[in-house]
């Protein structure tokens, strides 16, 4: 007689451990997958467990995606938040600093959390909240050194803050498309900055080097026509 393969039991977790596991599977699925395939399924499926048991930590997939959200952007934001606490007067190096992080991060981690702030994945009216709730804390964070370093009020600042991380995630695009290399990113985000700090000395400062792969075509104005 075959004996039958003892069944494996799921190794025992305490719920807070248990939530914490089920939400790293989720970030997981995001970053394979992309925000779409968020579900209890997936999630379930992916973490080798029931349903029922996700559904016992998440009362519905709108939950799961915000927990998951908030999971996603803790560790970014608390990295921001101590590279500000030891640079609080030297922006950029602060930004060389995030630089490094990002490059360093897994590429479907950072295009999670880029299209996360964006809410560009979504039309559900509650993940584009907590989009932009997860964007005004992280704006939130930078909007006092950017006052400082720039002389602006709290609104201007906000402003440029979320412009200014427009611009770096854009930039970082432009890498991992092959567009540019990621030194001549980083050394024209740089001069960027210089310019909007000190216009005069980043007019003396030397100008980055041509940062496209392909020159861009001179275009050459038309003649006036006779006549």
């Amino acid at each position: 007689m075959t004996r039958k393969k003892p069944i494996e039991k799921r190794a025992y977790l305490a719920r807070d451990d248990r939530r914490l596991a089920l939400l790293d599977v989720a970030a997981t699925v995001v970053e394979q997958q992309g925000w779409p395939a968020l579900s209890m399924i997936s999630v379930a499926e992916t973490a080798k467990v029931s349903r029922q048991l996700v559904y016992q930590h998440f009362t519905s997939v709108d939950e799961l995606m915000a927990d998951t959200m908030s999971h996603l952007f803790r560790s970014r934001y608390e990295n921001i938040r101590s590279g500000i606490g030891e640079n609080s007067s030297d922006l950029t190096g602060l930004m060389r600093l995030v630089e490094q992080q990002t490059f360093g991060d897994n590429p479907a981690r950072v295009r999670a959390l880029w299209q996360m702030i964006t809410a560009t994945y979504s039309d559900n009216a509650e993940t584009s909240r907590m989009g932009t709730r997860l964007r005004h804390l992280l704006t939130k964070l930078w909007t006092p050194m950017v006052m400082q370093q720039f002389g602006l009020g709290e609104a201007q600042a906000r402003t440029l803050v979320w412009m200014l991380h427009m611009s770096f995630w854009g930039a970082h695009q432009l890498v991992h498309d092959g567009e540019i290399s990621r030194k001549s990113s980083n050394e024209l985000f740089t001069w960027m900055l210089m310019k909007l700090m000190t216009p005069d000395a980043a007019a003396a400062a030397k100008k980055p080097a041509t940062t496209s792969k392909t020159k861009a075509p001179t275009i050459k104005p038309k003649a006036a026509s006779k006549g």
